[in-house]
């Protein structure tokens, strides 16, 4: 006895869009892994020297904050020692917030010597900053 079994057919339009899909596939699998950007958006990796281009400026970024923190509790409880003092820390805080932004720039554009200069400038002025507001009055 011949049995027949039931073959599904499919039309030759749908055995394309079947390859078609498989290809999409491998391609955005062959764009993950090169280094550029993934075919998701993802940000190619950065060099070995960025970590710590970023870990600089975060640094820096808290070392402004802390400083403006220092100002802030002196300026509030009145204990700055003169309005000449005051107003010189006002200007300093200014500079280094253009300084912690012409870093993040320096690091965008890769300068790794530029960022580090001008975080050691942030370190110095935020120091001093912090120093003149823990000047009591006399």
């Amino acid at each position: 006895m011949i049995t027949l079994t039931p073959t599904l057919y499919t039309s030759p339009d749908a055995h394309h869009r079947g390859r078609l899909a498989a290809m999409i596939l491998l391609l955005g699998c062959m764009a993950w892994p090169s280094g550029g950007a993934s075919a998701w958006g993802a940000p190619a990796e950065r060099p070995l020297e960025q970590p710590s281009t970023v870990t600089v400026i975060r640094e820096a970024a808290h070392a402004a904050d802390h400083a403006w923190e220092e100002f802030h509790r002196a300026a509030i409880g009145g204990t700055l020692a003169s309005p000449a003092v005051q107003s010189r820390i006002e200007r300093q805080l200014h500079e280094v917030r253009a300084l912690l932004m012409e870093a993040r720039k320096a690091e965008r554009a890769h300068q790794v010597e530029s960022v580090h200069v001008l975080a050691q400038r942030i370190f110095e002025t935020t120091n001093t900053i912090i120093q003149s507001s823990r000047e009591k009055k006399s």
